[in-house]
């Protein structure tokens, strides 16, 4: 199984604070094109994918 990539080695490639790839993954509202840009190629480059059941648990969509 490979290691999941993580916000923080997203953002050390991108040359970003995790909050803005955070900001990214959630819609890149606030966030400057080219600085879009540059977390989007860093996503693709270290495959990032999203943790599905954590982004639905911090929406309060998950009934536990």
């Amino acid at each position: 199984m490979s290691k999941k990539v993580t916000f923080k080695e997203v953002a050390a490639l991108a040359g970003v604070s995790t909050q803005t790839v955070s900001r990214v993954t959630n819609g890149g509202k606030g966030v400057e094109p080219k600085t879009l840009k540059k977390v989007q190629e860093a996503i693709d480059k270290l495959g990032y994918v999203p943790n599905k059941g954590a982004q639905l648990l911090v929406q309060k969509k998950v009934k536990v």
